[in-house]
Parts: structure tokens; sequence; C-alpha cells
């Protein structure tokens, strides 16, 4: 019964280091998508109007959301100059990236904030929360086709959308670069307004404050978290995690090595002592040894 116990527990444990050892690895997230269309008409996708103000809808899916994470994702309207814009690729704002500005302390609508839940910068949250499943939804303003962007010390250039490729944005908030939540979705431009219409014109003198004023990712610049660099498998520490994965997992087929040698070191004891116990019940028995001389006995005096 002892034997049969001490092997159900080691089976058991070979059971749950085997599943730890060989279970693979599921992403918490997938490719970041987005896709945008006019606010309060879905048939109008990924266009917006060159000269007058377009509200559009923007829904992301697949980002990576971390719980209690630092920050989340800007979600901007502007253009990327191909490959390696990326912050997380060495892209600069202004050069290798250009986006409409907003006031940060008083956002218009031309950058959306999109917090990671339970964030302690969530209360600067202007377009929702990433859900745990990576979706999110904001609304976004697009002042026309030609806008002014700056760059990091705050020198302003014109950026014509029916030039370069403009679109949407979205990258790291306040700093953090995470190339999971990295993205360019494109926006074509055309006339959206019939003739008669009532459409709204940017205002010039709104524009001429977004100008001066630096935009968030020019005002707040932090080292990026512990937290969200682990889970970025793409940074450093998410380098690091892998390799301790895998030694993680090379223990683990080292215990099993050492669990299945202790179940067979048992067993071969236990087969030893039966089979020494048949041995000793199939000898016979030993004749009585005669009995010894005893000097001065006697015998042969």
């Amino acid at each position: 019964m002892k034997l049969r116990s001490h092997l159900a527990a080691a089976l058991a444990a070979l059971a749950v280091v085997g599943a730890v050892a060989i279970a693979p690895a599921t992403p918490a997230y997938a490719a970041a998508n987005v896709t945008v269309t006019v606010e309060g008409d879905s048939t109008k996708v990924g266009v917006a109007d060159p000269t007058y103000v377009t509200e559009l809808r923007v829904t992301g899916s697949g980002f990576q959301s971390i719980k209690n994470g630092f920050g989340g994702i800007y979600v901007m309207f502007g253009w990327v100059d191909g490959d390696g814009w990326q912050p997380s690729k060495g892209g600069v704002t202004g050069v290798d990236y250009r986006y409409v500005p907003d006031d940060e302390s008083a956002p218009t609508g031309y950058i959306n904030f999109v917090t990671f839940p339970g964030s302690s910068t969530a209360y600067a949250a202007n377009g929702g929360e990433i859900a745990a499943d990576g979706t999110w939804s904001a609304v976004m303003t697009v002042p026309g086709a030609t806008f002014q962007s700056l760059d990091r010390d705050g020198n302003p250039s014109e950026v014509n959308c029916l030039q370069v490729q403009c679109g949407i944005i979205t990258i790291g908030a306040h700093g953090v670069k995470n190339p999971s939540n990295e993205s360019f979705t494109p926006v074509r431009f055309e006339n959206l307004y019939e003739e008669g219409a009532a459409p709204v014109a940017p205002d010039p003198a709104s524009q001429a404050q977004v100008a001066a004023t630096p935009a968030p990712t020019q005002t707040v610049i932090v080292e990026e978290p512990a937290q969200a660099a682990a889970a970025d498998p793409d940074s450093g520490n998410g380098q690091l995690i892998t390799i301790l994965l895998w030694i993680a997992g090379g223990v683990g087929v080292l215990a099993v090595g050492a669990i299945a040698f202790m179940v067979w070191a048992v067993l071969s004891a236990r087969r030893r002592q039966r089979a020494a116990a048949a041995a000793a019940t199939a000898q016979p028995a030993a004749a009585p040894a005669e009995a010894a001389a005893v000097p001065g006995d006697g015998a042969g005096s």
C-alpha cells in the first residue's frame, strides 16, 4: 500500500511538472488593428473631408492591455515616413512621424489618450480604456487635409495630406515605447458634404493656439516602466523573460527525470526485497553440526 501511495504521488507530480514544462505559452494579444469610419455614418470608411473638420470613430482591436500598467496609447492623426517610423525603432516625432498637436491640459480631440485599466494616469484619459481583450473605441477630430506639426523643439512645419499619405497613428503613451501598440492606418480625403450643407470649418485661432502648445509626447518623457517592458516580448526584459522561461522548461525536464529515477529506484528496491525473500524461502534447512570434541573428556586418554 505504501508503494502504491508513493507511486501515485510521484506520478501526480510527474504529470504536473510535465504539463508546466511542455505547455506552450499563448499570446495575450494579437496584431494591433484599427478601423476608421465617419462618426454617425459607418458606411464612410477610412475617409475624411479635405476642407472641413471631420469627426472620426476610431476602433482598435488586438492591442496589448496591461492591467494597472503605466499609461496606455496615444491615438493621433498624422503622417509617417515609411518603415522604421515607430518610436520603438528609434523614430522621432517631427522627423519620422508628424501629427496634429493638442493641448495636453485641455485636449480638444485632436489626440486621444486611451488608458490601460487601473493606470495611475487614467484620470487624464479622454479616449476611454483598453479592455482586457485589447479593444477600444474613441472619437477624434481631423482638421482637414493640412495641419501644422511640431518637432521636439517646438518648431512648426506644415503637412499636406493631399501630397503625402496621412492616417491614424497609435503609439505608447507618456513616452513608453511599446511596439505591440504601434500602428498606422491610412485615411484618404474626399468631399463628404453636399452642396448647401453646413460643415464645420477649422478654427484658425484654435489651430494657432494648439500649434503653440507642446504635444503630450514632447512634454511627458519618462523611462519605460518595468511592468510594460516585461510584458513587451520585443524589449530587453521581454527577451530575458523568454530565456528564463526556457531555463524553467529545462529545469522542469530535469525534475521529470529525477522523479522518474526515484520511481524506478523504489520499484527496483521492492523487486530486490521480494527476490531475496523468495530465495530464502526456497533454500533447504542446513544439517545440524556435529558436536565438537572437548579436550579432557577422556577420549583417547
